[in-house]
């Protein structure tokens, strides 16, 4: 399932239920991704979110919420602060 939002692409898992949450998730905007990730090794449920250049390794940022929602968010608003940034730069 892919959907467009603005300028962002979003991207979920090909294993998605309806009935459930994503166990991972990519939004990519101008030069960055961000993917949330379901981590279940704990008792508590951790969505991972981490920021990366398109096409580095290198993580710009990493971050956790207990919520999918909330980590989608989080990554989202974290890309367009990126993309802010630069367009500052270019100015």
């Amino acid at each position: 399932m892919s959907a467009i939002v603005g300028r962002m692409h979003i991207v979920a898992s090909p294993a998605v239920q309806p009935s459930k949450e994503p166990t991972n998730t990519r939004f990519t905007l101008g030069d960055y991704i961000a993917d949330v990730l379901l981590d279940e090794r704990h008792h508590a449920k951790v969505f991972h979110w981490i920021v990366q250049r398109v096409g580095s390794p290198s993580i710009i940022f990493w971050g956790q919420e207990y919520g999918y929602e909330d980590a989608c968010s989080e990554a989202q608003a974290y890309l367009e602060s990126l993309v802010r940034k630069d367009g500052l730069k270019q100015a």
